[in-house]
């Protein structure tokens, strides 16, 4: 999935990554989102040259993607 995220251009608005369509979220909802699941075990956190990506798996499987807007 790194890979695929690698390949999203840094000003992107909209993606789709395995089916899941790519949502903009603010450094403040990102920020709120991570620190209600302190343990890490829902939401993830990718910080790449392209961006920085917040996303939730269920099984292995990609369910919710964002990209964090500054």
């Amino acid at each position: 999935m790194i890979d695929e995220l690698m390949a999203i251009p840094a000003d992107a608005t909209t993606a789709t990554i395995q089916g899941v369509e790519m949502q903009i979220i603010s450094t403040e909802q990102a920020d709120k989102m991570l620190d209600a699941d302190s343990s890490g075990e829902n939401t993830h956190e990718c910080i790449l040259k392209n961006g920085r990506f917040l996303f939730e798996s269920d099984n292995g499987k990609l369910t919710t993607l964002y990209k964090v807007q500054n």
